[in-house]
């Protein structure tokens, strides 16, 4: 992976130069380029936050922060049997200590035990069903405080589960799937268009029809690809 401080980006800026404007990309401003990065990152977080599918490890909450963290209410908190939660987010990733993930259990109202390095114990994940069961108990219970809520808080990454991710220097995806990458260079030349510095950089040649035409063709691309890899359609 890269060490850079670039957001990851699923589609290059010359894929999003070439998708909506009508010129040749290496022969783009370097602003413009510039420009089309920053697009490329946007329409990626959009992407991700669009259809829960991201192609690279995507954190939830910060590992310095655990207000951030994904909290999850029980049953039966304090009974024998085991607490069963689902995570938000599907194709989680197996928690690694060494990677900045926890899985911690309240102990009382600001007290948590960090249970991470006891999986098979305190707990287990069935990871493709992303369903995390928890062994542990809540004991010594104080008047007012519901052991059910907020009973567990874990911070961990998802994607692309048991396969390999590719990313370039400059941070590209190259292991996303083809159409991904077009649908999220399609969303890019369009947020692209709409700038005005970009949009500056532009020759207008006067096929202000063509261009509406690409545009819409463009949000097309874009809605077709994130309803199939969401499972909603935006018909």
């Amino acid at each position: 992976m890269s060490a850079s401080s670039d957001p990851v980006r699923y589609a290059t800026a010359e894929a999003v130069i070439q998708a909506g404007m009508d010129i040749d990309p290496s022969t783009a401003a370097a602003h413009l380029t510039d420009h089309a990065k920053r697009k490329a990152a946007a329409a990626t977080q959009s992407w991700i936050n669009r259809t829960g599918r991201p192609f690279h490890a995507v954190r939830v909450g910060a590992t310095d922060e655990p207000r951030s963290w994904e909290v999850h209410d029980v049953q039966h908190a304090i009974s024998w049997h085991p607490a069963t939660v689902i995570l938000d987010n599907a194709r989680p990733m197996p928690l690694d200590p060494a990677e900045g993930d926890a899985i911690e259990i309240r102990e009382s109202r600001d007290s948590w035990a960090d249970v991470t390095d006891e999986e098979g114990d305190a707990w287990t994940m069935d990871y493709r069903r992303r369903r995390l069961r928890v062994f542990e108990r809540r004991l010594g219970v104080r008047p007012y405080d519901d052991p059910n809520t907020s009973f567990v808080r874990l911070t961990y990454r998802y994607g692309p589960l048991g396969e390999e991710v590719e990313i370039t220097e400059d941070n590209v995806v190259e292991s996303v799937p083809p159409d991904v990458r077009e649908a999220v260079a399609a969303k890019a030349a369009m947020k692209l268009a709409l700038d005005d510095d970009a949009a500056a950089s532009i020759p207008d040649d006067g096929q202000l029809t063509s261009r509406s035409t690409k545009r819409q063709a463009l949000k097309e691309t874009w809605e077709n690809t994130t309803a199939d890899y969401s499972g909603f359609s935006t018909i």
